[in-house]
């Protein structure tokens, strides 16, 4: 199999099982997704590239080790941008005692029994007041949360006090929360929506969402648009319109038009965006 920097986890672990023991040699912490709980919520969104972070390695040295198992990279490894995430990391006594309003989440529990702490961290985040900064202690660098908490308008930094003790802070930034608020709409027209539907014809995936307890849609939602085919488009049943896969699905080039049946029913069409 073919794979290149933008390829998730998910991916590697459904083609080859063996990928979980390959990233765990790098970072133990990926011994987790042997737990089939968290490796349907968190595989999804991790790529090679975040894995090599995450992971504190170079991207050629993961790359080198799935290919053991039988995985060819198919881009140029010398051309290719692999620059570990290096923060600023400071002493605790420099950074954190002088954080003010200081609001502390310690989620290595969650995820020692076996549950995705995606939820719990968003609610902390919701509750967070303007001068407050949070403060998550895991064992590993969250990259996709900071990813997706940075394009939301927080300013976050990691410092590792020791090995595998990892904090992760993040703090509301009012001018980066302003220019966040141009978000990313699904298109409305719902003429546009029977359209596309009719113009994909039988070419069409469905699931139902509704059901599902959160970050479940979300991540249900990009492990099936992993392995949609060309010309061919995922049709959703959700209760809402899902803010946070936006940005996701943005960045790999999809688009999104939405139906609203009712106040608890919306309809989803994602496609490729040639």
């Amino acid at each position: 199999m073919k794979i290149n920097r933008n390829t998730r986890i998910s991916t590697l672990i459904k083609e080859n099982k063996e990928t979980i023991e390959i990233i765990g040699s790098i970072n133990k912490n990926f011994l987790k997704l042997k737990n089939p709980i968290l490796r349907r919520v968190l595989a999804p969104r991790v790529t090679i590239v975040d894995a090599a972070k995450v992971g504190g390695v170079t991207l050629e040295i993961l790359v080198e080790k799935l290919e053991k198992i039988g995985f060819e990279f198919e881009n140029n490894l010398a051309t290719t941008q692999n620059k570990t995430i290096q923060k600023k990391t400071t002493t605790l006594t420099s950074q954190i005692g002088n954080i003010e309003n200081l609001v502390t989440l310690d989620v290595r529990p969650t995820l020692d029994s076996g549950v995705d702490p995606f939820k719990i961290i968003m609610q902390a985040i919701k509750e967070l007041k303007a001068n407050e900064t949070l403060q998550i202690t895991n064992t590993f660098e969250p990259i996709p949360l900071i990813r997706k908490l940075e394009s939301k308008g927080y300013d976050s930094w990691t410092e590792r006090p020791e090995e595998g003790l990892v904090y992760t802070f993040f703090k509301m930034n009012k001018t980066k929360k302003d220019a966040s608020k141009t978000e990313i709409h699904p298109k409305k027209n719902t003429a546009n929506f029977d359209e596309q539907l009719a113009f994909f014809g039988s070419n069409i995936r469905k699931i139902d969402v509704r059901q599902l307890e959160m970050p479940q849609p979300m991540m249900l939602i990009l492990k099936e648009i992993e392995t949609l085919a060309e010309g061919h488009a995922l049709y959703v049943n959700h209760k809402k319109i899902p803010q946070f896969l936006l940005p996701e699905l943005k960045t790999r080039n999809f688009e999104i038009l939405h139906k609203e049946i009712d106040a608890n029913h919306i309809k989803l069409l994602i496609y490729k965006n040639n």
